[in-house]
């Protein structure tokens, strides 16, 4: 069921036995009236090492030349990219800007509005030039921001090459940005030309976005539109950090876990599997979250139903959640569904583009491991081509384009490493349009509403009624009848009362259960009791609608 602090809603409205569907999972828009503090702070860290003078439009190591204005370096880009972010800040935002190679040092610590009017910082001295140490950047970083009491806390960070001084290992580095977006400090990356590790700076953006920007022509307007995304993402933000905490009925297997929006990824090591007898949990860190729809997180979770028809709505998770941290922090009223699982394997999916945007993010990373493991051009250009002609059949035309804009790159001379990291960050951008359509509650015709539908029509006299009444409910999308949550933690379906005391107590009549966490009696006693048969009397056949395989 959708409340109005956790929003929950599936695909469809009942699923076909052993199918795979998915569940949509948000907390609700935010207003600017729930915002409690007030306040933009941002820490922007570019690289300083002397590979930044590389020509940014170029796959090769030459150096710009200083005095051309139409040979920018890297180093240019990513200033005229600062630039871009901060004008597109607040003028009272704190700006602090710091530059790395070996060592880092703030450079500029101001408004946003100060720095417009500076226009410029000065970088590393000479012999502070020759190491990319990103790890002294990132806690410098996090020390500037520490002392800030904005909404919004945000690094940017611009590198094009690989820690080689300090630490280097990715995952204890991973694992610093992790603590800092704990603490409500959230990191936007942007790798640059072929030598930036994408991989590892997308693990620097737990909470945050991760871009690339490819050694091509334009590589400068490419750069100004990323920084530009990356403020009005982080300008207008109400709660500096949320989570969901998600319990799901061991019944129903989950296959992935995903984001959705800001950025469209799967989500690695958030699910603790129950093993199939206790339920899987799934805990989500949502970062800073923003104002409106265009500001709300969305996840999603690929789950199997059952093997078994239940007699009712069968209960599939259940969601807590808090918005911020510590003392300050604000609890979510719990969220819930249920769905009914039933043999028809033309059981109508109500909402395909959920399906869509997760079979995008598998594709995608199927497309990324073909592509780090291949070993030639041709063989590159064939994966990507491949991709272009399956993401087409999703579809997912941003996906297409971003393949053929890869394959064109392969052809155009591009560095392998460079053109698949564009290619990531490319497919890693939202492309999610009205969240709201997604939970609008769909019109679902019930067995009753079928059979007088029928009636009416003249096609089905002797179906009388009372063979279902009231079985299902009436209900929409999420739906349930009356007492659907009569009883337990996640009774589900039936008329009033129709459950016994249980977890996870699922359809039939009074009594059909007992007691115990899974409901046992009908099923004999266990940890997970299955749904109960049909009581004496009941029809045997599938409902109206829900013919067989």
């Amino acid at each position: 069921m959708t409340t109005e602090d956790i929003k929950i809603t599936a695909d469809r409205q009942e699923v076909h036995l052993g199918e795979e569907f998915a569940v949509l999972i948000a907390p609700r828009e935010l207003g600017r009236g729930d915002r409690v503090v007030e306040g933009v702070a941002y820490v922007i860290a570019v690289d300083d090492s002397y590979s930044m003078e590389i020509r940014a439009d170029s796959s090769t190591d030459e150096f710009a030349d200083p005095g051309n204005p139409d040979d920018p370096s890297r180093k240019q880009v990513a200033e005229a990219g600062v630039h871009e972010l901060v004008a597109a800040l607040p003028r009272d935002a704190h700006v602090d800007v710091l530059t790395f190679a070996q060592n880092a040092g703030v450079r500029f610590s101001g408004t946003a509005g100060e720095l417009r009017r500076r226009g410029r910082w000065n970088g590393n001295i000479e012999d502070e030039r020759r190491w990319t140490n990103i790890e002294g950047a990132l806690r410098r970083a996090y020390q500037q921001l520490d002392r800030q009491r904005a909404a919004s806390r945000r690094v940017v960070l611009f590198s094009d090459g690989i820690p080689n001084f300090g630490e280097t290992d990715p995952g204890r580095l991973a694992a610093l940005a992790r603590d800092a977006a704990d603490r409500e400090l959230h990191t936007d990356v942007i790798g640059i030309g072929a030598g930036a590790d994408f991989g590892l700076l997308e693990r620097l953006a737990p909470t945050g976005l991760p871009e690339h920007v490819a050694s091509r022509a334009g590589a400068a307007e490419a750069m100004k539109q990323i920084t530009a995304r990356f403020a009005a993402f982080g300008r207008d933000v109400v709660a500096g950090s949320g989570e969901l905490s998600l319990e799901i009925n061991p019944s129903f297997p989950v296959l992935g876990v995903y984001q959705l929006d800001p950025t469209r990824r799967r989500v690695d090591g958030a699910l603790a599997d129950g093993g199939g007898r206790r339920p899987s949990r799934v805990r989500l860190k949502l970062g800073a979250i923003g104002a409106g729809e265009e500001g709300q997180p969305l996840y999603a979770l690929r789950l199997r139903a059952p093997e078994r028809i239940s007699a009712g709505p069968m209960p599939v998770l259940k969601a807590t959640g808090s918005l911020g941290t510590g003392p300050g922090a604000r609890q979510l009223a719990p969220g819930q569904i249920a769905l009914r699982t039933v043999d028809n394997p033309m059981s109508p999916i109500l909402q395909p583009d959920l399906k869509r945007q997760i079979d995008a993010i598998e594709l995608d990373r199927e497309i990324s491991g073909r592509i780090a493991a291949a070993t030639s051009k041709a063989d590159r250009e064939r994966i990507y081509q491949e991709g272009v002609e399956r993401a087409r059949r999703i579809p997912d035309p941003d996906l297409a384009a971003a393949y053929q804009r890869a394959s064109g790159g392969l052809r155009d001379g591009l560095d392998p490493k460079d053109v698949a990291n564009e290619a990531r960050a490319a497919s890693s951008r939202s492309s999610t349009k009205s969240k709201r359509d997604w939970f609008q509650q769909i019109p679902v015709e019930t067995p009753d509403e079928i059979r007088a539908r029928r009636r009416r029509q003249s096609l089905d006299d002797d179906d009388d009624e009372g063979e279902f009444g009231g079985a299902y409910g009436s209900g929409t999308y999420t739906g349930g009848g009356s007492g659907t949550h009569s009883s337990g933690t996640y009774g589900s379906g039936g008329d009033s009362g129709a459950h016994g005391s249980g977890t996870y107590g699922s359809g039939g009549d009074s009594g059909v259960h007992g007691s115990g966490t899974y409901g046992r009696g009908t099923y004999g006693s266990g940890t997970f009791g299955g749904p109960p048969t049909p009581p004496p009397g009941a029809p045997t056949e599938p409902p109206p609608g829900r013919g067989p395989r």
